[in-house]
C-alpha cells in the first residue's frame, strides 16, 4: 500500500525536488542562470525582480549569495521563508479585513 502524503508534506517535496530538478548537472547548487531559470518557472509573480539581471544580482546578494558563488539549498530556503512570511501577511490581512466579528472582538 502507497504512503498518503499531507498536502504540507507534498509541498515540502516539491520544493526539494524542483530545487534538484533545476540543476542541469545534477548538482546540490545551482548557477545563477539555473536559479533564475527556475524562479521564472516555477514562482514567476512572486519573484519579478529576477527577471533581469540587475535584479537576480540584488536577489542573489538579499539571500547571501557571495558573487560568482552557487545558490544552496539553504540560500533558497531564506527566500521560501521570506516569500511564505509576505504570503502569511497578506493573508491574515484579508483575514481581518473580512471578518467584521473579529475585529469587533
Amino acid at each position: 500500500m502507497a504512503t498518503q502524503y499531507t498536502d504540507l508534506e507534498l509541498a515540502l517535496n516539491t520544493l526539494v525536488t524542483n530545487f534538484h530538478s533545476a540543476s542541469s548537472t545534477n548538482a546540490d547548487t545551482l548557477t545563477a542562470q539555473e536559479f533564475q531559470n527556475m524562479l521564472s518557472q516555477e514562482i514567476p509573480d512572486m519573484v519579478k525582480t529576477a527577471g533581469d539581471q540587475e535584479g537576480l544580482n540584488k536577489l542573489l546578494k538579499d539571500m547571501g549569495v557571495e558573487e560568482g558563488k552557487n545558490v544552496t539549498f539553504n540560500n533558497f530556503w531564506g527566500l521560501v521563508n521570506s516569500l511564505a512570511t509576505t504570503q502569511f501577511g497578506l493573508q491574515s490581512k484579508e483575514k481581518q479585513v473580512k471578518c467584521v466579528k473579529c475585529i469587533l472582538l
